[in-house]
């Protein structure tokens, strides 16, 4: 009869087991470990110069033209003694990155395999055991991808390398190679980035603050946040005193003392770079996406937007602007252009201020100054969207609004007069506030917003009516990027520097893909371009139309003071904005002088640019431009049904729409029949035939939607709704389309894909899912 086995013979068979386990699995690692090293060990240097340490391959930013514009490496370093590195710093590295370094052959078992326990319970490598001598391993020889195989390699060309190199070596080699951050590595070079100072000047604290670097070097750099980099920096201390390295006494005092950075950082060191505004811009970005190790060592190679003879142009038309600034006695010190291809929106050339190498800041995409009379094309387009035309009419007349609490905001000309009854059109090519402030409460001041949002306009805009004659804060590649819109008939692209990047064995990692979309309906952008050609030729920018040999359109603006001025227009392919001011929020006004306007010295600075820039432009193949065309239902008593005019209007046609008149027909469509659009129909659209062309309107009415049963509970029989974009009848359409709710993508869509549909069955509701504060999907 067979024993029962007690519970105690149960668990020593169960450590049998789990023994013979783990020597099979020691066994097996030992044998990869045994293989792998004969494999590797011959590429370990014999040699016991520490200048065999390979280079690391430098990442090229190059233009359109395939001109070099500058590269980031890992160069940016001075190789010192370990003599002249402090001991506190030495300390400060061991406490923090490996303990046991001088006791250990390379490898700390201990350690590896407290790491592999938390990678098996996260399910993938998520901690690290490394040494010192594998850092510096890693960091030589190897990449940071973490696999198996790698580790496995790591580990063997460690215990090598610690037989070709004693300790002092090793640490002096670490201290000289480890990246701390900012473009700095090694700690002399970061010494001078953080503190400005050799690191055989640093303090105990300083030491302690480089040694917490190098775990998240972007992350605890005390340029982003000063908290975060003492508190990392106090920890390091800590760690310090807990190995015997410092007393208590000397973790408080080194605690308490204040940071004391350079005044300026340079982390990128592109002063003498060309276009080192933009070659910045453009880094910043590869660094965001892909992180600042595989920037500066990973060989990458950067296809930019921009073109160096536009860029050069731009530059030229600045310091032009300056010297004339100067030479009038203004007090203006900076300047910023920015332009982009308008169908695109590929930036072209960008000029962030007067002199990279005194102030590092991009003022044509950071921050932002007022707008002024630049805003005003926002508040206009609203009203063509509410059905307003050039024509309409505005009394320019003295009025006030509520303003702060007990008092009124009385809004008044630049000229000081009024005008009286005035087109929009002139209001707006003469910069009459008072008739924009009154445009903008006929339409309601969040429908400006929304407009303004949609062309691409970031920055916050409070719901007031001192936002209509350009309250806000913009920038100038924000602002070109917007005023695109009225150059392309209503279409919006994102605007972007960064074509493709390689890396270094020449695979595409990255490829831009634009996507375009429909900001404003067409007719609205082109009568806003109509209006935006007279400001050149007869309103406030008639100054520079002598120097323009080709159409073109835009606005001045100059905000109160003086303070701010402004130049955005734009051709048919290229838009830019110019700015003029003061890094200090003052006046431009100097002796003798009143102050710079938009139509001063930023049109001319524009005109002069575009002088040489448009040709070159033109002259360009275009690229890949896609075409969209946008339908928005017409339903009646729809929430996209534009709201009536607050007052009668007189609208009368242009020369060209009466020319245009003679040779199209305009008629409604059912696009579910195809044919002329009944009463009962719930949805129809405006198609124009060009006659001219042999182009021919339906005759009969649609047999579809006969009766009041053809239409459903949520589906009103056409009205007298106003029309809007026209299509012909049998023409497929691209939309672009919000993947999330499958309704035509707004501003605001998080993904967006372009879809081709046959006009019948395009859809026609807008994404009302991703509306402005919203939340995302």
């Amino acid at each position: 009869m067979r024993r029962r086995r007690s519970l105690s013979d149960i668990i020593w068979l169960l450590l049998r087991i789990t023994n013979l386990s783990l020597l099979v699995v020691i066994a097996g690692t030992v044998g990869l470990l045994l293989g792998t090293y004969s494999g590797i060990a011959e590429i370990i240097p014999n040699a016991r110069d520490l200048g065999d340490i390979r280079p690391d391959q430098a990442s090229r930013v190059l233009s359109t033209e395939g001109e070099l514009l500058g590269q980031v490496a890992t160069e940016h370093r001075q190789f010192v003694q370990l003599e002249r590195i402090p001991k506190a710093l030495h300390d400060a590295a061991i406490a923090t990155e490996d303990r046991d370094f001088y006791g250990h052959i390379g490898i700390d078992p201990r350690a590896i395999l407290r790491a592999g326990f938390h990678d098996i319970i996260a399910f993938g490598p998520r901690q690290g055991g490394s040494t010192i001598t594998q850092q510096l391993v890693r960091n030589v020889y190897l990449t940071r991808t973490k696999t198996l195989t790698r580790k496995l390699v790591e580990v063997v060309l460690a215990v090598q390398l610690e037989r070709a190199y004693t300790k002092p070596e090793i640490m002096e080699l670490y201290l000289n190679q480890i990246y701390f951050g900012e473009g700095a590595y090694g700690v002399q070079v970061a010494a001078k980035t953080y503190f400005g100072r050799d690191v055989s000047d640093l303090t105990l604290a300083e030491c302690a603050l480089l040694a917490g670097l190098p775990k998240r070097p972007e992350y605890y750099s005390p340029f982003e946040d000063e908290q975060r980099a003492v508190d990392r920096r106090n920890l390091v201390l800590s760690l310090m005193a807990g190995e015997g390295f410092i007393k208590p006494e000397e973790v408080k005092k080194a605690q308490k003392e204040p940071l004391k950075l350079v005044a300026e950082k340079k982390p990128l060191g592109l002063s003498t770079y060309r276009a080192p505004y933009f070659t910045n811009y453009v880094l910043r970005e590869v660094a965001g996406r892909y992180g600042v190790d595989a920037l500066y060592r990973g060989g990458l190679t950067i296809y930019t937007t921009l073109n160096l003879e536009m860029q050069e142009s731009a530059e030229e038309a600045a310091q032009w602007g300056m010297q004339e600034a100067k030479r009038r006695r203004f007090t203006a010190d900076q300047v910023a252009l920015a332009a982009i291809d308008a169908h695109t929106g590929a930036i072209k050339a960008m000029v962030g201020g007067v002199d990279y190498r005194e102030s590092e800041y991009n003022r044509a995409v950071q921050g932002g100054r007022q707008a002024g009379s630049a805003f005003k094309p926002f508040v206009y387009a609203a009203a063509m969207e509410a059905g307003y035309t050039p024509d309409s009419i505005v009394e320019d007349t003295p009025v006030s609004y509520p303003g702060a609490p007990g008092k009124l905001w009385t809004p008044k000309n630049y000229d000081g007069k009024y005008h009286g009854r005035v087109t929009f059109g002139t209001a707006l090519a003469k910069s009459y506030n008072v008739a924009a402030v009154k445009v903008a409460d006929r339409v309601s001041i969040t429908a400006v917003i929304d407009t303004a949002e949609r062309m691409g306009i970031y920055h916050r805009m409070d719901p007031y009516l001192p936002l209509a004659i350009g309250s806000c804060d913009v920038a100038p590649l924000e602002m070109a990027s917007a005023y695109a819109v009225f150059a392309t008939g209503g279409m919006r692209t994102e605007p972007f520097g960064i074509r493709k990047i390689q890396d270094a064995s020449g695979r595409t990692v990255f490829e831009h893909k634009a996507v375009t979309w429909r900001a404003l309906n067409e007719t609205v952008a082109e009568r806003m371009h109509g209006m935006l050609s007279e400001v050149i030729r007869s309103g406030t920018a008639w100054g520079i139309r002598r120097m323009l040999k080709f159409p073109a359109a835009g606005k001045t603006g100059t905000s109160n003071e003086y303070v701010d001025a402004w130049f955005v227009g734009y051709t048919d392919d290229l838009s830019a904005a110019v700015w003029v001011g003061n890094d200090e929020v003052k006046s431009t006004a100097g002796r003798g002088s009143r102050g710079i306007s938009g139509a001063t010295l930023p049109a001319p600075i524009w005109a002069r640019f575009m002088q040489k820039a448009q040709p070159i432009m033109a002259a360009q193949e275009e690229e890949g431009r896609l075409r969209v065309i946008s339908i928005r239902a017409t339903q009646q008593g729809s929430p996209e049904a534009p709201e009536p005019p607050a007052e009668p209007q007189q609208e009368r046609p242009s020369a060209e729409e009466e020319s245009a008149a003679e040779t199209t027909l305009t008629k409604r469509i059912c696009p579910t029949s195809g044919l002329l659009a009944g009463h009962y129909c719930p949805k129809a659209i405006q198609v124009t035939y060009d006659t001219e062309s042999g182009g021919e309107p339906p005759t009969d009415t649609c047999d579809v939607h006969t009766s009041p049963s053809d239409v459903g509970p949520e589906e009103p029989p056409v009205g007298e709704e106003r029309p809007t974009q026209p299509q012909p009848r049998d023409e497929r359409v691209t939309l672009p389309i919000c993947a999330i709710t499958e309704k035509i993508a707004t501003a605001r869509c998080p993904l967006v894909v372009n879809r081709t549909f046959y006009l019948k069955d395009a859809p026609t509701e807008t994404c009302d899912r991703h509306m402005r504060g919203s939340p995302g999907p």
